[in-house]
């Protein structure tokens, strides 16, 4: 599979724009003590005996509910993948929303809590989210549509609720999705079994009425990791060191510093 490197299709000229006008808040804040935090570290839960549930790359379930249009795009989407079975994440992509929360388990994830934001970061190519809380947040004519989405969250007595819309169109998630899709997900904390660490429940809901003639549902639970922490890994770094690596032995050779990046890509290819 020959990697090609990643451009963007849409210009960023936007987002110096969001951050330029600001954020904004139209309600008071809950007070901050009553509320669970879900700051800190999390991997997939594990109950003695059985093996953790972990998410991946196997397409979308044949067992979906897709409307006759939702499953026409699905089964177009497979054909391009290829022989090799080729998948966003071997291009170095984002991997978007829902399947960033579904794939989480080997590689942890980060949760960090404000009273007025909660930062969910995936070790994987250090992917984050944002998710505005208390009323702050974009105004709407400023969204931009992402891989990962708009979050807003609210809180349900003990119960943060998580909103997004504003999605790209998610041909490639595991749940797939159009651009018309939105996302609902429930993120409680529960003590943990025998003293263990403590628990997130997580429940999530995806409605599109271009893929499914119903809401499709999934869920997952992660464990906190105690004074845990996660690693930069972001693979396009990567290719560039190999890049580099590649032209150094060329250059103290006594030859052309001149290796071209398709050919670290091929040979990457070759090795997977």
């Amino acid at each position: 599979m020959q990697v090609e490197p990643r451009k963007s299709v849409r210009t960023r000229a936007g987002w110096a724009l969001v951050g330029a006008i600001g954020l904004w808040s139209s309600q008071a804040l809950p007070a901050e003590s009553a509320l669970p935090d879900f700051t800190g570290v999390w991997t997939m839960h594990r109950v003695p005996g059985q093996q953790a549930r972990t998410g991946g790359f196997g397409g979308a379930s044949a067992s979906l509910p897709f409307t006759p249009e939702g499953r026409k795009r699905n089964e177009e989407y497979k054909k391009l993948l290829g022989p090799e079975n080729a998948n966003a994440a071997a291009y170095c992509v984002d991997y978007g929303m829902p399947m960033m929360m579904e794939t989480a388990g080997a590689y942890p994830l980060e949760f960090i809590q404000k009273p007025d934001q909660l930062t969910i970061i995936y070790e994987v190519e250090g992917e984050m989210r944002r998710v505005y809380l208390g009323g702050r947040g974009v105004p709407k004519d400023k969204r931009l549509p992402t891989r990962q989405g708009y979050s807003t969250g609210r809180w349900d007595k003990n119960v943060l609720v998580v909103e997004t819309t504003d999605l790209e169109d998610g041909e490639d998630q595991t749940h797939p999705h159009s651009d018309q899709a939105q996302i609902v997900e429930r993120f409680a904390l529960a003590a943990g079994p025998n003293k263990g660490p403590r628990v997130i429940e997580y429940e999530m809901t995806l409605t599109d009425p271009v893929y499914y003639t119903e809401p499709v549902r999934s869920s997952r639970q992660w464990e906190q990791v105690p004074n845990g922490f996660i690693i930069s890994y972001r693979c396009p770094d990567e290719f560039w060191q190999e890049l580099r690596d590649t032209r150094r032995e060329r250059l103290r050779a006594g030859k052309a510093a001149d290796t071209p990046m398709s050919e670290i890509y091929k040979a990457r290819e070759l090795k997977e």
